[in-house]
């Protein structure tokens, strides 16, 4: 279903303008799974790869800054859209992770008391599923982290860059 969705013509990250439209689609995709609100999901239900819509948010993040049309609400989007690409895991990693959610809330909604509930499925789902459950969830927390710090370091590269520069964002080095 959704795998077609990377298979689109070359938008190039690098440029500004690719970039835009690169993380606008992504954006969308974003908002629509936020609303949703069941992560992780599949990476293939992106527009692009990984990869390159974290290479278009870096092209718009560094775009915007020197042209100095940064805002504080578009520097808080570009982050958590940055950081939110950690929510996106391969494909058979997110169907383990809906199962394993779906056990946890079949178990929680059966009425049977605990020694009664030990014999279902959810049950063995659960106990099969639980240490790669939280590996998958550790690994996914670690690459957010690892985001979160890229993102933070473009930000202190561009404050740098600007004094070394005496204020002027226009100027490269």
């Amino acid at each position: 279903m959704a795998t077609g969705l990377q298979r689109r013509p070359a938008v190039n990250p690098d440029d500004p303008a690719g970039a835009k439209q690169i993380v606008a689609e992504y954006a969308r995709i974003l908002n629509r799974d936020l609303e949703r609100g069941r992560f992780p999901l599949p990476d293939d239900s992106l527009p692009h790869a990984k990869q390159t819509i974290k290479t278009a948010i870096e092209t718009s993040l560094l775009a915007l800054m020197s042209s100095g049309q940064l805002t504080q609400e578009l520097r808080d989007f570009l982050e958590t859209a940055y950081v939110s690409l950690a929510d996106y895991v391969a494909p058979d990693l997110a169907r383990l992770m809906r199962e394993y959610t779906s056990a946890g809330d079949d178990l929680a909604a059966d009425p049977r008391l605990a020694r009664e509930k030990t014999s279902g499925a959810a049950w063995q789902t659960i106990t099969d599923g639980s240490r790669l459950a939280g590996e998958i969830a550790r690994a996914m927390a670690d690459e957010a982290d690892h985001l979160k710090s890229d993102f933070q370091k473009l930000i202190a590269w561009d404050a740098a860059r600007t004094r070394e520069t005496g204020g002027s964002r226009a100027q490269t080095s």
